[in-house]
């Protein structure tokens, strides 16, 4: 088990930080115990810094069942109110309290069934038992039409040195030294979140110290890096999977950086084959899900690609070389006027290749820039620029453009 859910807190009192936050949940439950059910709560903040365990903790401290609903349940509103408008209007057999908890609720995205908001809405108006919510944005445009209906409960970044107090109280319990300036640098690194500390502790409690400068600081903008560092250098199937679940990462996003970094860490021949084809498989399962519209695919995807590439290690490992950046998305780095104008090369791709901009953007330009640099080579700027006018309305700058910012390395 890893640690994160080993120490997952059963009482609020283990919650890190939050104070005032945590008073108003006490308070919650124990109005819900004297039956009164007032407006639900959404606690939102930051991920890893406690919002679910707190939900958690505030149910099995009051004795309540809870029924919990995550991302992938908010897909469907047949599904929504084939799990929840039944447990929402009795308790269960044994006559225990029922509490109801939307896990991640700003996951809710446009591309699903209109009827989710709908039956969100119909849920809580109507509601027979205590409602909490998580959220990691409470602004979210996604959850607007739920602002009116909750009261909102903010979870903010504990400090370093209560992040540092858990993680030696771990240290002990599990009988495990760290030192300590490793764990002053995790908790420093983690900026406040308390599942990410762990899993870093637990990844430093068996490895070397020289390890340590390949973590990176626990910031959105370089999560991806710290998934890569988890998957390559963990051999660790629960370790590498957690990583993932854990993480922002989209998945195709990973998949391509997966890709093109797996020469880059993994030295073997054995040891590359077995990851890429375990990472074939996981393109595999989230191309399926997009195309069938059936979204459990993705739990296999994120596996295989995670703990599968993870397990492929060989212990042939290259620790020298810094990730190389996908060229496919090489443009989400470039300045912002610069991805303007990459979007507006794609815009006007968009009808004459048939597919979406995201998709020229990912895939059609990389190949697009190979094509254009050796028609250069061949036949000559000018006569390539005429040709990319004529046949994709493109102007030599917007030619040019694509030529600066997709780089393969």
């Amino acid at each position: 088990m890893l640690l994160s859910e080993k120490y997952a807190p059963t009482s609020l009192n283990g919650i890190v930080g939050n104070d005032e936050a945590i008073k108003r949940i006490v308070s919650f439950g124990a109005e819900a115990q004297a039956g009164k059910i007032g407006n639900p709560i959404m606690i939102y903040g930051n991920p890893g810094i406690g919002k679910t365990a707190a939900a958690h903790a505030l149910a099995y401290s009051n004795g309540f069942d809870l029924i919990e609903l995550s991302a992938s349940d908010y897909r469907s509103s047949e599904m929504l109110e084939k799990k929840l408008l039944p447990a929402n209007s009795t308790r269960n057999l044994f006559n225990r309290k029922i509490m109801i908890l939307f896990d991640e609720i700003d996951e809710i995205s446009a591309k699903f069934d209109k009827g989710v908001e709908q039956s969100l809405l119909k849920l809580i108006k109507t509601r027979r038992h205590p409602v909490v919510l998580t959220a990691n944005d409470f602004w979210n445009r996604n959850i607007l039409f739920l602002r009116n209906e909750v009261e909102k409960v903010e979870f903010k970044n504990p400090r370093k040195t209560d992040v540092v107090k858990l993680l030696v109280n771990v240290l002990e319990k599990e009988g495990k030294s760290v030192d300590l300036l490793i764990v002053n640098e995790i908790a420093q690194r983690s900026s406040g979140d308390i599942r990410g500390a762990l899993n870093d502790l637990e990844f430093m409690m068996d490895s070397p110290k020289e390890l340590m400068e390949f973590m990176g600081a626990r910031d959105r903008k370089v999560e991806v890096f710290k998934v890569l560092d988890k998957i390559f250098f963990s051999k660790s199937f629960d370790i590498a999977r957690n990583a993932m679940f854990s993480s922002d990462v989209d998945l195709g996003t990973m998949i391509n950086w997966l890709e093109q970094n797996i020469p880059v860490r993994y030295m073997s021949k054995k040891g590359k084959i077995d990851a890429y084809e375990n990472l074939a498989r996981a393109s595999m399962f989230n191309d399926k899900a997009s195309r069938v519209n059936y979204y459990g695919y993705l739990r296999y995807a994120s596996v295989i690609m995670s703990a599968g590439v993870a397990v492929s290690n060989d212990g042939s490992v290259s620790m020298l070389r810094n990730y190389t950046f996908p060229s496919n998305i090489k443009y989400m780095s470039v300045s912002k006027g610069d991805r303007n104008a990459l979007s507006k090369i794609a815009a006007k791709l968009s009808p004459i290749l048939h597919t979406s901009k995201k998709g020229i953007l990912n895939s059609y330009l990389p190949m697009l820039k190979i094509m254009i640099d050796k028609a250069k080579t061949d036949y000559g700027k000018e006569r390539v620029d005429e040709f990319m006018m004529s046949s994709f309305r493109l102007e030599p700058e917007e030619v040019d453009k694509i030529s600066e910012y997709y780089q393969f390395r």
